[in-house]
């Protein structure tokens, strides 16, 4: 029998109230610190990691180490790593249904909280009202799809020990000399989503068209007003998301409520790869986007600078116009074809194999009609290799990626000149591979070394061959060493001069398609996302392309590293895994100029400003915070 000093574990049922913002049922909280056996840290652990907590401060700047901050965790100076202290327990490795039903009686006394959204801010005189049908909808569809997140954990063992957000000093969670901002959701399995949300704000483009967008006005009305349904709902979540990545004095951001805006489809397993559902969250989104994009321009009778800011359009073309014509937002690119699609492991190589094919007419070509701002790339890996350790040289062999590529050949106005140069590449590789079996025919024959075997034999007559005093045998050994070596070394210049000719060749067939009709349209390396193979949130990161920087953003850590690293990251290679996700946007002169200060929604900045105060008002007097 196990006595329980019950003064001891109401003085912890209080704390762990108070701790979770006290919207927890205190019976509830009393069961999951009974089924740790009093460890008021490892019931705090669970509890944090499968509840929600309530705070003072809008949602979005709800610290996960002050209660009454709120989104935001450490950052260590640029160069410098912050050092991840790992939760020790690990609440989904324990299917026990004491603590399941513990957990489900605490979603059901979760009311929602005072927060930062479009859902929740008191309306502003100077706005319309315009009553919502759905916002209730939107607080229970949450509450249901955490619920749901806590038993998928509570099924899937060892993945949420790793995962628990991890609580930092509040000095450590200034935003200091440029860095970016990390979003990161409480639910491990929404984790890949905000990561989408997060990399499209470092897409220039993306983030000019957010700051310049505004919900419409309604019929009847003089003033917009705050979206609390629909796709405008969406974009004004998004719209709050990059204000505050743009200028909040914190390093990171907690978007639990925010990310009640946007249907999200759980990471549960690596059964689905993050690549594909990152895929489909994308074009999702980005529809939802471009449409609402499309429309303001519409309304306002305002031409825009690229109604495509996502969207290309694309089609089969015959010679005379193209046909079949489809809109797509991303471009997947098969990184181990196993379609016999050669030897190219790049992204321009990959996409010349699947959008042309030179060998074909060029009626059967498909070509952009018309491009856009930006333009995604998925990374796809045939299911037979994923998490498959077998050492192949196809499935460790690295995707290369360029910080630019041009897609100037793949648009309909270069069709023609592009297939020219196609099809003088392809005669070129042609001829060089005649010279490489010309080659071997040189210095293989039925499986042999010819050369070797000229070698040796050269040898056995200088070194072997006795003339046994015979001046005639010796002349004649003499005459038989000057013929082979006249041999190879008409044979060794021969070799010399194909392989010159195949460098030569080699060169001009790699750089037929790099000409300056054909640089026209640049589009340059903005996010690139990352799968070391492994589950949970701490196995995603992202490279973020920022104000002529890279940095490394995973999880708790931002780091500035060099283009080398980002370009050549190998992670996952062994696990069939690696890059998923490249986000490019044209190439734009003095960009830094252009985003130094966008026209983000005025009340969204006053509540930035606000936040800031407040974050910066609990800082130590002593402390820096320029």
């Amino acid at each position: 029998m196990v006595l329980i000093d019950e003064a001891k574990e109401d003085g912890h049922v209080e704390v762990l109230t108070g701790l979770m913002g006290g919207v927890l049922d205190r019976e509830a909280v009393r069961r999951v610190l009974r089924k740790y056996d009093g460890d008021i840290d490892k019931a705090a652990t669970a509890m944090i990691d499968g509840g929600e907590r309530g705070d003072a401060l809008p949602q979005l700047w709800r610290s996960n180490s002050q209660p009454d901050i709120g989104a935001q965790k450490q950052l260590i100076a640029p160069t410098a790593v912050r050092p991840n202290t790992p939760v020790t327990v690990d609440l989904t490795g324990d299917d026990d249904g004491d603590l399941q039903r513990a957990m489900r009686e605490s979603m059901n006394t979760i009311q929602p909280q005072p927060v930062f959204g479009p859902s929740e801010r008191p309306s502003d005189p100077n706005w319309a009202v315009v009553p919502s049908q759905q916002g209730s909808n939107h607080d229970a569809n949450y509450f249901q799809n955490l619920e749901r997140a806590i038993e998928a954990s509570l099924e899937n063992p060892g993945t949420q020990g790793s995962d628990a957000l991890e609580p930092f000093p509040i000095e450590q969670q200034l935003r200091r000399d440029g860095c970016p901002v990390v979003l990161r959701p409480s639910i491990h399995t929404v984790c890949y989503a905000a990561a989408i949300l997060q990399g499209l704000f470092y897409v220039p483009q993306v983030r000019e068209r957010m700051a310049s967008w505004r919900p419409p006005v309604m019929p009847g009305t003089r003033e917009a007003c705050v979206p609390t349904t629909g796709a405008d709902y969406t974009l004004w979540a998004l719209s709050e998301i990059f204000t505050h990545m743009d200028l909040a004095r914190l390093c990171d951001l907690n978007v639990d409520k925010h990310l009640l805006a946007f249907d999200i489809e759980p990471w549960t397993s690596l059964v689905n790869p993050p690549g594909e559902l990152s895929r489909k969250f994308f074009t999702k989104l980005t529809e939802t986007l471009e449409k609402a994009f499309v429309d303001q321009f519409i309304f306002s009778g305002q031409a825009a600078p690229n109604p495509r800011l996502f969207h290309f359009l694309y089609g089969i073309n015959t010679g005379e116009h193209v046909e079949v014509l489809h809109e797509t937002p991303i471009v997947p690119i098969d990184v181990n074809p196993s379609d016999g699609g050669g030897d190219a492991n790049d992204l321009i190589g990959r996409l010349s194999s699947q959008l042309s094919n030179p060998q074909d007419a060029s009626a059967k070509q498909s070509v952009i009609v018309e491009p856009s701002e930006m333009v995604a790339f998925q990374l796809t890996r045939s299911s037979s290799t994923h998490l498959n350790t077998t050492n192949t040289s196809s499935e460790r062999k690295p995707f290369i990626y360029p910080k630019s590529i041009y897609l100037d050949q793949f648009l309909k106005e270069n069709v023609e000149f592009a297939e020219n140069r196609r099809r003088q590449q392809h005669e070129m590789y042609a001829e060089a591979q005649k010279l490489i079996l010309r080659k071997k025919s040189m210095t293989h024959f039925n499986g042999r070394d010819t050369l070797e075997d000229l070698r040796s034999t050269i040898y056995y007559y200088e070194n072997v061959a006795d003339s046994k005093g015979d001046a005639a045998r010796a002349s004649s050994i003499t005459t038989i060493i000057g013929k082979l070596k006249a041999i190879l070394e008409t044979i060794e210049l021969e070799i010399k001069a194909t392989d010159e000719q195949l460098h030569e060749m080699r060169n001009e067939a790699a750089t037929m398609l790099d000409c300056p009709e054909l640089k026209q349209v640049r589009y340059d390396l903005r996010v690139v996302f990352i799968h070391d193979g492994l589950y949970g949130r701490k196995h995603l990161y992202s490279y973020v392309y920022d104000k002529d920087q890279w940095w490394k953003i995973a999880d708790s850590l931002i780091e500035q590293v060099t283009e080398d690293i980002v370009l050549n990251d190998t992670s996952g290679l062994h696990l069939g895994a690696g890059p998923y996700l490249l986000l490019y946007s044209r190439n734009l002169d003095e960009e830094n100029e252009r985003l130094a200060s966008l026209p983000w929604p005025g009340e969204i900045k006053d509540d930035v400003k606000r936040c800031n105060i407040a974050f910066l008002s609990q800082l130590p007097t002593e402390m820096d915070v320029t």
